[in-house]
């Protein structure tokens, strides 16, 4: 190939660029979003009101977009997309697979609906964040790692719905439980398979020398229900939670099983919604 050929193709390719850049940006119309100062300031009762097909509107990062316009080309799920009209859906935006976000490209479409500023997003308390306990004797312990880091994600992440979760070790599954996650909140968990070595232990009756194990591993779920996320990691301490942890000293490793259920679950996403 000559080197007047080459040129030519290399002017091609980049003609072909910028026609590209200009037809997703200038030709759609987009503009620069503008300064916050000069945004209309939006609050929650107005935002409220817009919550329905014929006027849909969402708060998402302390601004307001109008999306009416935009619902007939949604690929998705209709009822979901109206769910979220007339709420802050920040939570949604950032979450379109559990812990996966919008692509830059939705981002930039999502300008140029924008209306105005979430007149609360600047105001509204943050909700207290719920303390780990240290129970009596444990000043002289090393401190058990923020429930942050545990969970490797910062509360707030995880969508409400139904989760199912499950501990393996080489290949074998050992536990299998599900759970129902509202405001951040543990609920409704149940204990869906436990066994090892291929006993299964939801089997076993009261008078079985091995039931012990199985009642432990209610008591750990048991406290758990109700409470926030961030008390999964009461389990590490399970001389707080099992009654008889004289009995068995097994107690921590079956409570970290039910731990790595929880984060697998987790890490899963919504296996059903709510």
């Amino acid at each position: 190939m000559s080197l007047n050929k080459i040129a030519y193709t290399a002017l091609v390719a980049f003609i072909s660029v910028v026609l590209t850049l200009l037809a997703t940006g200038l030709l759609m119309g987009r503009s620069p979003e503008p300064a916050a100062d000069t945004l209309r300031p939006i609050g929650a009762a107005e935002l409220a009101a817009h919550n329905h097909r014929d006027s849909c509107w969402k708060a998402i990062d302390g601004k307001v977009y109008d999306v009416t316009p935009y619902l007939p080309e949604h690929s998705g799920d209709e009822a979901l997309t109206l769910d979220w009209c007339g709420k802050d859906a920040s939570t949604a935006w950032h979450n379109k697979r559990p812990g996966k976000a919008h692509s830059p490209s939705a981002a930039l479409l999502l300008q140029s609906y924008l209306i105005g500023q979430f007149a609360s997003s600047a105001t509204a308390a943050a909700p207290p964040r719920q303390a780990l306990t240290t129970p009596p004797g444990a000043a002289d312990r090393s401190p058990r790692p923020s429930a942050k880091v545990l969970l490797g994600l910062a509360p707030g992440t995880y969508l409400d719905g139904i989760y199912r979760g499950q501990f393996s070790d080489r290949g074998e599954m050992q536990v299998s439980l599900q759970f129902s996650l509202r405001e951040h909140r543990l609920h409704d968990i149940e204990l869906r398979y436990l066994a090892y070595a291929g006993v299964n232990y939801l089997k076993l009756s009261e008078e079985h020398p091995s039931y012990p194990v199985l009642r432990q591993y209610r008591q750990g779920i048991a406290h758990l229900e109700g409470q926030p996320l961030a008390n999964l990691f009461d389990l590490y301490e399970p001389g707080q939670v099992v009654e008889d942890i004289d009995a068995f000293s097994g107690a921590t490793l079956r409570a970290s099983k039910i731990i790595s259920a929880v984060r697998d679950a987790l890490n899963r996403g919504v296996y059903q919604w709510q």
